[in-house]
């Protein structure tokens, strides 16, 4: 199957070319055949979770429709629910069951709200790294078999916070499990393929009503209509700027798992700090979700803050991604960290929901590397003469093997990032949370001057 995904780039626009894709060489994370840069699905490796992080993660309030598997230490709201529709495929060794949320750290029971209640469905099992500070129970007070718990150590059956499943997994299969899943090695994949992603040129571009280009500096409100190339896919790169100066991108025709959408979000300009609006997408919905991604190679903390739904999967993974925005994400989560609705001061902030719709599509683009240039002769003999027009010299092959991950971790926009394990905890207090905030507000108030969407963005 050759699936080609959509990708928009700045060009299109009329914009130069930003600093830092310069700097993003395709050979990391893509195979060259014939001519083309060939990625490949990029979440290949998140073992089918719908949020695939690498260090610490929050689950404040709502649910993930799928499951969630957290490389470092995991804390929660009141009330959050995962695997709503689906345990996803992963199930460890001599367990029955998947393991629909995976902990490769501890769950953080103080950083928890203090009424928490996070429930695994769907029969799913847990899997918990390290159980220091915690204690698995199958039984209640009375001594009878109920559905596993686990509570804070030293504490009750049904005390609160608490981590609830609706089957009786048994005690010793929860944890410690430590080590089932590398997040680390497979960061350092998923990092190569956004820079390779982003050094995919752009061949699709949003025009205005009238089918002109829009300008590279368009006002705050716009609309731009998009129209895919079947069978290929389709790229778009637009800086942080412009993708929340877009009210709407109206799709004329529909991605398909053989005609993708990658939409290549450059945050040079913001230092990878990213307040992000989301725009509405008329044309799209839940059946085209698995072929749509939205990949920010450089970003290191996005700050979801409002807009509507998010149609696709959220590709971040050097960076920590706040969600407080109601609308949902329709699609995967990949990041180096996560929190679905912050705490602050034990209640969470709101978030929508994250549904399951893994992304489906297998990525390339046109590889604009250039071709490699046959090895000089180190004889000092004189140079033969041209071959005639029947013994042409051949020309020299494209086709490349596909890249293995680096033993070193990437070296690109965003340093290299810390491995999973003795994760650090990533706390929100009130006033960190209006810091990470404070650009969102800005922009929130600079919409409002220049005629933005207003109520669309809270």
């Amino acid at each position: 199957m050759s699936a080609r995904p959509l990708v928009l780039a700045a060009a299109s626009l009329g914009l130069a070319a930003a600093p830092v894709l310069a700097l993003l060489a395709p050979a990391a994370g893509a195979a060259r055949v014939s001519g083309r840069a060939v990625i490949g699905n990029p979440v290949a490796g998140n073992h089918g979770y719908n949020a695939f992080v690498e260090q610490d993660a929050t689950l404040g309030s709502t649910e993930a429709e799928g499951p969630v598997a957290v490389g470092g230490n995991l804390a929660f709201g009141s009330g959050y629910n995962v695997s709503l529709h689906s345990t996803g495929t992963f199930t460890a060794p001599g367990d029955a069951r998947p393991a629909a949320l995976l902990v490769g750290g501890r769950v953080d029971f103080a950083g928890s709200s203090p009424d928490g209640v996070l429930k695994v469905l769907s029969d799913g099992y847990l899997k918990i790294g390290d159980l220091t500070g915690s204690t698995v129970l199958a039984t209640d007070s009375n001594n009878a078999q109920v559905d596993t718990q686990v509570v804070a150590a030293g504490t009750a059956h049904d005390s609160v916070p608490r981590i609830e499943l609706t089957t009786r997994q048994p005690v010793a299969s929860v944890g410690p499990a430590p080590g089932l899943i590398d997040f680390g090695a497979a960061f350092r994949t998923f990092r190569e393929r956004a820079r390779a992603m982003a050094a995919c040129p752009q061949n699709v571009t949003l025009v205005d009503d009238a089918g002109r280009p829009l300008p590279a500096d368009f006002a705050p409100g716009t609309t731009g209509r998009l129209t895919l190339v079947q069978g290929r896919t389709n790229v778009l790169h637009l800086t942080g700027a412009q993708l929340n100066d877009l009210a709407e991108i109206n799709f004329q025709n529909r991605p398909t798992r053989d005609t993708p959408l990658v939409v290549l979000v450059d945050t040079t300009a913001e230092g990878g700090v990213y307040a992000w609006y989301n725009p509405n997408t008329p044309g799209i919905s839940g059946p085209q979700v698995p072929y749509v991604l939205w990949d920010f190679p450089d970003a290191t903390e996005i700050t979801m803050v409002a807009g509507d739904s998010l149609e696709g999967t959220v590709y971040a993974p050097s960076a920590h991604l706040k969600d407080v925005n109601a609308s949902n994400i329709e699609g995967d989560v990949i990041a180096r960290a996560y929190e679905a609705g912050p705490l602050v001061g034990g209640a969470a902030a709101g978030a929508g929901e994250l549904h399951y719709r893994p992304f489906d599509a297998t990525v390339s683009c046109e590889d604009t590397s250039p071709s490699p240039s046959p090895s000089p002769s180190s004889s000092t003999a004189a140079p033969t003469p041209s071959p005639s027009a029947s013994t042409a010299a051949p020309t020299p092959s494209r086709t490349l093997p596909a890249p293995t991950p680096s033993a070193t971790g990437p070296t690109g926009p965003g340093g290299e990032l810390a491995e999973s394990g003795a994760a650090t905890t990533l706390p929100l207090t009130a006033a960190t949370a209006a810091a990470a905030l404070g650009a969102g507000a800005l922009l929130v108030l600079r919409h409002r001057e220049r005629g933005g969407r207003g109520g669309r963005r809270g």
